[in-house]
């Protein structure tokens, strides 16, 4: 779509949703920004990072993200510039929340003089807690998951229970592994000090920190129960794997009798006792298949000090 650009009190915004090689040749002309820089959004990194230069700040975010397809979390990459009277948002695929935002800043004059108007770091605060306030709702679809399949697992305990537990065990893990470097680098903003960014900023970055621990801390939470569901789950399927045995056994131990007549009477010797008489043959049978069901039964049941 190209780039699109908001302006206000000598400020502005410029944001690409789906960038190309054009769109970062048009950046290039307009900012002497590093080529490093380019460099990193060509290759999509996967590593979130800050670079400070003399004149401006280069941020590679990642948010956290549900896939349509395979529902698995991912950390979709934010790229960020920021100096003094420009902020720059470069993103491969659209992100939703940031999309809604930047049309909301179209629309209204009056919320894109507030936002701007109090400059580049301020705006840029609007914009990460939009963003990582978004990851809230994810971590809310993941509890409202994990508690779902903790009443499940008390009636059913079958792979398809036992996949959809790994399943939300990795949406966990991987929204902690996104979310971890993201607090590292809001808390060093904080800290930062750049002519273009005022110690009052320190307080707006801090609350978006808060809102990134808040995410920290609960799927943290999450992580021990899933984890504590795991063991549960495989208790219980290795219960039921022990009646399975026990049954086998049962009916193993049974048929040794019934097996043992069958291999003598099997010999044609005639003289093994009744060897003419077959329903007294079938008597012998019968008598020592249930017989020996009653042995096992009563070892089974009896009761252990």
């Amino acid at each position: 779509m190209g780039i699109q650009v908001v302006e206000s009190k000598g400020v502005s915004w410029h944001h690409i949703n789906q960038v190309s090689d054009s769109d970062l040749e048009q950046l290039q002309e307009r900012f002497k920004f590093n080529h490093l820089d380019y460099d990193d959004i060509r290759a999509e990194s996967p590593i979130s990072k800050m670079d400070t230069y003399k004149h401006y700040l280069f941020f590679v975010f990642h948010v956290p993200a549900i896939d349509k397809e395979s529902s698995h979390l991912y950390g979709e990459e934010l790229y960020v510039f920021l100096s003094a009277e420009s902020l720059v948002t470069i993103t491969h695929i659209p992100i939703p929340v940031l999309e809604v935002f930047f049309e909301r800043m179209e629309r209204s004059n009056k919320f894109r003089s507030i936002v701007l108007g109090k400059g580049t770091p301020f705006a840029m605060h609007k914009i990460l807690a939009e963003v990582f306030h978004e990851g809230l709702s994810l971590l809310g679809s993941l509890t409202k998951e994990v508690h779902r399949l903790e009443e499940a697992i008390e009636h059913r305990h079958d792979k398809r229970l036992t996949v959809d537990l790994a399943h939300v065990r990795r949406n966990v893990l991987f929204l902690r592994h996104v979310i971890d470097p993201q607090r590292t680098i809001v808390a060093s903003l904080s800290n930062i000090k750049r002519s273009f960014i005022s110690e009052d900023m320190a307080i707006y970055f801090d609350d978006v920190h808060d809102v990134l621990d808040t995410i920290w801390l609960s799927s943290d939470n999450l992580k021990l129960i899933i984890d504590g569901l795991f063991d549960v789950n495989e208790a219980l399927l290795s219960h039921k794997t022990n009646e399975v045995v026990t049954l086998l056994t049962l009916v193993s131990a049974a048929l040794m009798v019934p097996t043992l007549i069958a291999g003598f009477y099997g010999m044609n010797v005639p003289w093994l006792p009744y060897f003419e008489n077959a329903k007294i043959v079938s008597l012998f049978y019968f008598v020592g298949f249930f017989g020996m069901l009653l042995i096992v039964l009563i070892i089974i049941k009896r009761p252990r000090s």
